[in-house]
């Protein structure tokens, strides 16, 4: 299988409730049912379409038979996806029934499973680079400071949903370049320079709600404002800039005194006020010098800070918004949230009068010695460029590792002092090809070469190590990971047991709910969805709650995950995480403050994923709900049946009825069902987004559609008969058979844990994952427990010897 794309186009249409599973959890063993329902099924229901004559979807059974399953297993894997969905055979041909359908789908999915145990493939990754994400998370773990990416480093191309696929990892000319310049600014942030010219760095308010109440994690008694963790290069003297609040042509917002302060690490480096009657005034009487004279209390802010990370706050004093006489309309634009002072930006410049760098924790996490003399100075390199080198690296390093690295100290000792030749050997490591890329093939051997293609190997423990800690954490292997690796025995089924339980039980593993979850529930698109705010005020501008849905969920999967929960859970779950702005969203009156915490939820619509806004928004438009969008989501991200690709020149849903009246969206698709080329993909999709209308495009419940001034009818017919009323009799119907969820959930973990996009051949590989962790209920860490037991995660085979792209070392790194 290329591309699942070719699924979608072939392959799984329309949800089978209550059909046959992917896999029968109570039975580890693969099916076998014999001959009763075999291939003679292809030609007897099959081959009306799929014939060497009609050759529909590309496929014609009549060319091939039962010896040649191992020839064909893409377009068998496919075919089971469209008999399990029943879409095939289509409508208005010859059907078997359900018990006839039941047999055949498992004998083809035994057969094809047999034919994976007697040639495995595992498939091959090959050189996997770094992604943005793997990169901040390998900085942070060694060289002990966070940074942002997006700052530094090129935007990763996703591919099948995730930004982790080898294969979309490319590299490009300008590749190097960027990665050594990346280097460098890292090197820098982690152990100082106190030679580094004045620089300014800006910081923004990321949302205007952000300034119109208490932030979490700011200092209490205060609101709004910015709150940053900067990085000061060296010890010195630094300036403030703060963005002008007062202009001559705008008074409103300064009507009442504002008190501004400044803490460095929760210490007052500076305060002033802002507005009130006295300004007022001056601004009355002098306008624009006014102006300028109060905008003057923000500029050159001097202070003195020592080197490394510390807590930068800009914010205001709370007062009581009581003193005016206009309501605050927190959720409408310019409605009375003009008349609140705001921190819309401040630029950190320096270092001035730089005196050294002091011993900041970063530092101390990179310096396991430091030299008292010249003559310790080289012995002292070679055992700090050799300690990071080898966290880099994911391997022990050799003497011509060290010895080349040192080449890159002694030049910039030579310029300048021991720092500056750390700092120029550091650059080196974090531009290196063992640290950028990873292999599935032992280090410095040609598999390709030495073993013909197809030959199936175990990848060696060290790259084993690294697969595992991306997979997991998307960082770099610990040292006790590195240590069992390094002793070769990680690779033992008890000991995999053992490393998976601690990595899970690792705050690191929080990696996992966020970047898995985020981008398989294709949260990622949420920045691109603005609500209207003409229809949707209480979601808009102050009221923006896309960050928090992500955080939501991340929550929300972490904790399911931490807790060892049924994979089940994700979609019957009755817990959640809210602060204040998303309780209210959803009609909970019980939380206080920004802060998120765990809730019971008494609304059973909410419970699990399909009762989640990010979910909701994800697959809504901007301005409406979707059914069509919202079932194609359920069917596509939660079930694993992706809809075919709708035909060309479909004309999109009118705003009104044939009468010209406000129509609801179920209206308008009745409709749009009854031309023959669009039936047979809405009787699938249609009924779930159905049962989903209501919730609005933000995902707070209705009752009334507000354009056809009715209520919403939730009522679905699934393609089975089933009959769905809303979000419970939903989530029963998609778990009548947990299996297909649960195939859907391994697939994607297995496709974010190899990098790569799932193939046919891969297809026994979940299944046997599926029927395994069955026999637990599906928990989680049962689950990926046995994905990393799996052949696909443990094992590869030696691709066809092709040219690779020459990944070399700068030759010179200043």
């Amino acid at each position: 299988m290329k591309d699942s794309r070719i699924i979608s186009v072939l392959g799984a249409l329309v949800l089978s409730i209550g059909g046959v599973s992917a896999a029968n959890a109570a039975d580890p063993a693969p099916a076998d049912h014999g001959d009763v329902a075999g291939w003679a099924l292809l030609g007897k229901y099959c081959t009306e379409c799929h014939n060497a004559e009609d050759w529909a979807g590309g496929v014609a059974f009549d060319t091939m038979d039962e010896a040649q399953i191992a020839d064909n297993i893409d377009v068998l894997e496919k075919t089971v996806r469209k008999l399990r969905s029943q879409q095939m055979p289509p409508g208005g041909h010859k059907m078997p029934d359900k018990t006839t359908r039941a047999q055949f789908i498992g004998w083809l999915e035994g057969r094809l499973d047999k034919v994976g145990e007697e040639h495995k493939d595992p498939g091959h990754v090959g050189l996997h680079r770094l992604n943005r994400k793997e990169y901040a998370n390998a900085v942070r773990d060694l060289l002990g400071i966070e940074i942002d990416p997006a700052d530094i480093l090129p935007r990763d191309e996703p591919r099948e949903g995730f930004d982790n696929i080898a294969a979309a990892l490319q590299v490009t000319p300008s590749f190097l370049d960027q990665y050594i310049a990346a280097a460098r600014t890292v090197v820098v942030q982690a152990l100082g320079n106190k030679d580094a010219l004045p620089a300014g760095t800006t910081y923004r308010a990321q949302k205007p709600s952000t300034q119109l109440f208490h932030q979490d994690g700011l200092p209490l008694g205060t609101r709004g404002g910015i709150a940053v963790d900067h990085n000061f290069p060296a010890d010195g003297e630094y300036v403030l800039n703060i963005a002008n609040m007062a202009q001559a042509l705008w008074v409103y917002n300064m009507e009442f005194r504002n008190d501004l302060v400044v803490t460095l690490d929760g210490k007052l480096v500076y305060e002033t006020s802002i507005g009130g009657e006295e300004d007022m005034k001056a601004i009355d009487q002098k306008q624009d010098p006014a102006v300028e004279a109060i905008n003057k209390r923000l500029k050159n802010i001097r202070f003195n800070a020592k080197a490394g990370v510390h807590r930068f706050v800009v914010a205001f004093r709370h007062r009581s918004f009581a003193e005016s006489e206009d309501r605050l309309q927190m959720y409408t634009p310019g409605g009375g949230n003009d008349r609140v002072l705001r921190v819309n930006s401040f630029e950190i410049r320096g270092p001035f009068n730089a005196t050294g760098v002091s011993m900041t924790d970063a530092r101390k996490h990179v310096f396991s010695c430091y030299p008292k003399s010249a003559a310790e100075e080289a012995p002292c390199a070679k055992q700090v460029i050799g300690s990071v080198a080898r966290r880099a690296f994911r391997r022990p390093v050799t003497e011509h590792d060290v010895s080349g690295l040192m080449r890159f100290f002694e030049a910039g000792r030579a310029e300048s002092d021991f720092d500056a030749g750390i700092r120029r050997s550091l650059t080196a490591v974090l531009a290196h090809p063992d640290f950028l890329f990873r292999s599935d093939q032992p280090s410095g051997d040609d598999l390709s070469v030495s073993h013909p293609p197809g030959t199936l190997y175990r990848i060696d423990d060290l790259a084993l190590a690294s697969r595992l800690s991306f997979f997991l954490w998307s960082s770099l292997p610990d040292d006790q990971l590195l240590e069992v690796a390094a002793t070769g025995k990680l690779h033992e089924p008890e000991e995999l047991k053992r490393q998976v339980k601690r990595m899970i039980a690792d705050p690191r593993s929080a990696t996992l709910a966020k970047n898995f979850g985020s981008q398989w529930l294709n949260l990622t698109k949420l920045p691109e969805i603005t609500p209207d705010p003409a229809i949707f005020p209480y979601a808009s501008g102050a009221g923006d709650l896309r960050e928090d849905f992500v955080q939501e969920i991340t929550l929300f999967m972490d904790d399911i995950i931490r807790a060892d929960q049924s994979v089940l859970d994700l979609l019957t779950s009755p817990y959640t995480f809210v602060n204040e702005r998303l309780a209210l969203h959803y009609d909970i009156n019980t939380v206080r403050g920004d802060q998120f915490r765990k809730i019971k939820l008494a609304d059973s619509s909410r419970f699990g994923l399909l009762g989640k806004g990010g979910v909701l928004m994800t697959s809504a438009y901007p301005n409406r709900t979707s059914p069509v969008l919202r079932g194609a989501y359920v069917l596509e991200r939660i079930m694993g049946m992706p809809p075919p690709i709708p035909p060309p020149a479909v004309e999109a849903l009118p705003a009104t009825n044939a009468d010209k009246k406000p129509a609801t969206v179920r209206e308008l698709l009745e409709v749009h069902r009854q031309k023959p080329q669009c039936f047979s993909c809405h009787a699938a999709i249609d009924p779930i987004g159905f049962v989903l209308e209501g919730f609005d495009a933000t995902g707070k419940s209705r009752r009334i559609d507000r354009f056809a001034r009715t209520a919403i009818d939730t009522m679905g017919e699934l393609p089975d008969g089933t009959k769905v009323r809303n979000p419970d009799e939903l989530r029963a119907a998609l778990l009548a058979d947990p299996a297909p969820f649960v195939q859907n959930v391994t697939e994607r973990l297995l496709m974010y844990a190899l990098g790569r996009v799932i193939e046919a051949h891969d297809m026994p590989f979940v299944r046997d994952i599926v029927r395994r962790s069955g026999a637990d209920n599906y928990k989680f860490s049962t689950l990926i427990t046995n994905i990393v037991l799996s052949d696909d995660f443990t094992k590869a085979v030696v691709p066809e010897a092709k040219d690779a792209p020459v990944i070399k070392q700068a030759a010179l790194i200043k």
